[in-house]
């Protein structure tokens, strides 16, 4: 399961090797300043992600990579037991999204909601 990590001005996403494979993709860092909140994603959530490049999908078992649908691309690493965690980040074209790729990420955590007031928490006392 990815681990998260919370730093002074950035928040990274630790994948282990297997989740860097199914994913096609290296840890993810994103600048303090892009982020826009975290909450629990939706219950449907798998039906806004639009067409993988590149990753692994087995519906119901993991989903996981890039995801593009008009203008947004998410990161997704999401596995059976995890609850997912959405994270939106500032718009690509906005000055705060420098260096960001992505307008929103999903993580499966096995405690979704406290992970979300955390972001908040750390956005809100910035």
């Amino acid at each position: 399961m990815p681990r998260i990590a919370l730093t002074d001005d950035q928040l990274i996403i630790h994948l282990n090797p297997a989740e860097k494979l199914a994913a096609f993709h290296g840890d993810v860092k994103v600048n303090g300043i892009a982020i826009r909140g975290a909450a629990v994603a939706s219950k449907r959530w798998w039906l806004t992600l639009g067409l993988r490049v590149p990753g692994t999908a087995l519906p119901g078992v993991i989903i996981a990579g890039t995801y593009l649908w008009r203008r947004d691309n998410a990161f997704v690493y999401w596995t059976l037991k995890s609850q997912p965690l959405e994270i939106t980040l500032a718009d690509k074209m906005s000055p705060a999204a420098k260096g960001t790729h992505y307008t929103r990420i999903i993580i499966g955590v096995p405690n979704a909601q406290e992970w979300a007031d955390k972001i908040n928490d750390a956005i809100v006392s910035c």
